[in-house]
């Protein structure tokens, strides 16, 4: 068995900033139409052993086209070393990329593995994209290891997180606020009875995204499992958010919101 030690610094690497009617369901709904909503994939990596594949399907009768902006923690445009593994093109290092899909068609982009530091960030549809686009996030790491996160069409003012720290699992999170204005996020965590473990509050600037080991962030989390309650002062804000689960054998998922009453 790998030490839980290792496994928790492969987590950190993906998801730690670097220095420099109300449906039950396992994720947000998620529509074709890139015409409403907030087309959010809510974390990316590329470095460190890191690489992340942007996949993008033509889910119309149309020819598509398609905007994608690249943010970083701070909010501000971030520039990933892209390729297109369709064409082999090198793309260089770039925070927007367009082009269209043809009906049926894909597009396959990746963001990756070139320098020895993890850049993290978030990628988003722009609305100007035009057609019916359905597409996802694929992290993997150098060792294999593979997980898959859609874009969701909306963000939530009031969700669910499921976590997990014990039995050596590690639980990493990111947070994404897609809006222009900055938003209050609330958070209860409960344990497996329901029961107040500790809470926090704390402001997103626009377009910021933030990604930590919950237990590093809230010590009092270590070797708990339970849930988190997050939502927004306003019903006017919303923000986008995604677990990542690691076990003490080295594998990792990803972890989706439920959306809360």
């Amino acid at each position: 068995m790998k030490n839980p030690m290792r496994i928790a610094l492969a987590v950190l690497a993906l998801v730690v900033m670097p220095a420099n009617s109300q449906a039950q369901n396992i994720h947000t709904e998620i529509t074709a139409n890139t015409t409403t909503g907030n087309r959010v994939a809510t974390h990316m990596a590329a470095g460190g052993g890191w690489t992340t594949l942007i996949v993008l399907t033509n889910l119309g009768t149309t020819v598509a086209t398609y905007t994608l902006r690249f943010y970083g923690d701070s909010g501000s445009p971030q520039a990933f070393p892209f390729k297109n593994t369709g064409t082999q093109q090198d793309l260089g290092m770039q925070s927007v990329l367009t082009g269209t899909i043809p009906v049926g068609g894909l597009v396959s982009l990746k963001a990756r593995n070139v320098d020895s530091s993890t850049t993290t960030g978030w990628a988003l549809i722009d609305p100007s994209s035009t057609g019916d686009i359905g597409g996802a996030a694929i992290f993997a790491y150098q060792t294999g290891q593979q997980a898959v996160v859609p874009f969701e069409t909306t963000s939530n003012q009031k969700f669910v997180l499921i976590f997990d720290n014990s039995g050596g699992s590690v639980m990493g999170v990111a947070l994404v606020n897609p809006q222009t204005s900055a938003v209050v996020v609330n958070v209860v965590f409960r344990d497996l009875n329901g029961a107040t473990i500790l809470s926090d509050h704390f402001t997103m600037s626009p377009l910021e995204h933030t990604s930590f080991i919950l237990a590093t962030r809230y010590p009092g989390l270590a070797g708990q499992a339970g849930t988190a309650l997050v939502s927004t002062d306003s019903s006017a804000d919303s923000v986008a958010a995604l677990g990542i689960l690691a076990n003490s054998v080295g594998a990792y998922t990803t972890v989706f919101t439920l959306a809360a009453q």
